[in-house]
């Protein structure tokens, strides 16, 4: 069956709940499929995975009265009934879209002329692209209570995504690969699992107070915005200036986001400019995501944690 990779949310995460850009781009280290229990190499996941999909379907049979994309629930539990789960290596509550990646999987499998869907899915209108991103963020928010459904979007459609707006969503080129590019984009491995909802939860608090909204708005979406563009415009002065108070703002104002064994990292990242390391998706453990114009330099400096390059330009 289909194979779904992982995502990596580069910019945009937490803003773009108010409006700000967002650039997911692939990440294929890591992939889910679906597969029957007979095929299972760990029983036990297979079993416990069957047993969560079950509760989603139900959650689907009760709750599925969208028109827009049909969806055969009821085939999707007999499969269910003759063993189906999803293997993935996806590293849950990592930042990498490991719900994203199932609800992909379902959508395609389950979606009723999927073949003609997949046959459009490369040249999608803005249109449809945002159509297709609320239908997903409902079946994600089974797990999350609500979702942008930017996930699953990036991770069906395979490629760099921008947003410029909830509605207005675009596949973007970005600078191209180079094995001896200078600009390194890494993942350092915090190792520490998260609970999304309680830290989106926490944020959406923070933006009740009209101080913090309004200095977010200004500064964080202002660094983030042109952080993208300065990235899509092959901007590299630029882009380290915006990354620079990006990462000041998050770690000032959002600090809770951080793991505390990390803080020191972004601090001295930051003080020296050898690198710059922000969160990657919602933060509060899972991965980090770090940029570098110095690779050998960070990695000497980061040598005692678990870092990898994900993209070099």
């Amino acid at each position: 069956m289909e194979k779904f990779t992982s995502k990596v949310l580069m910019f945009g995460e937490y803003s773009l709940l108010y409006n700000s850009m967002a650039l997911t781009m692939p990440f294929d280290k890591f992939s889910g499929q679906f597969k029957y229990v007979d095929e299972a190499a760990d029983d036990h996941f297979a079993i416990l995975s069957n047993k969560g999909l079950r509760e989603l379907c139900n959650h689907m049979l009760e709750q599925h009265t969208e028109d827009t994309f049909k969806l055969n629930v009821h085939k999707f539990k007999a499969e269910l009934d003759k063993g189906l789960f999803f293997e993935s290596n996806i590293p849950q509550g990592f930042g990498l879209g490991s719900s994203g990646a199932l609800v992909a999987a379902i959508f395609l499998r389950y979606l009723e002329k999927a073949g003609d869907f997949k046959d459009g899915i490369k040249s999608m209108t803005k249109e449809k692209m945002g159509s297709v991103k609320r239908y997903l963020g409902g079946l994600e928010g089974f797990f999350h209570g609500t979702s942008s459904g930017i996930d699953p979007l990036s991770i069906l459609i395979n490629e760099p995504i921008l947003l410029k707006s909830a509605n207005d969503i675009t596949c973007v080129e970005v600078p191209e690969f180079k094995a001896d590019g200078k600009n390194v984009i890494f993942l350092l491995n915090t190792g520490l699992a998260r609970n999304t909802d309680k830290l989106v939860d926490k944020f959406k608090a923070s933006c009740e107070d009209s101080q913090f909204r309004s200095k977010m708005e200004c500064e964080l979406i202002a660094a983030t915005n042109g952080s993208i563009q300065s990235f899509l415009d092959k901007d590299d002065k630029s882009l380290y200036q915006n990354l620079e108070q990006l990462v000041k703002f998050q770690f000032e104002e959002m600090n809770y986001l951080i793991p505390n064994a990390f803080n020191q990292h972004v601090i001295e990242g930051m003080e020296h400019g050898d690198y710059f390391l922000k969160i990657c998706g919602s933060g509060g453990g899972g991965y980090m995501l770090g940029f570098t114009e110095n690779w050998e330099l960070t990695q000497e400096k980061l040598k005692k944690d678990e870092i990898e390059i994900l993209y070099r330009f």
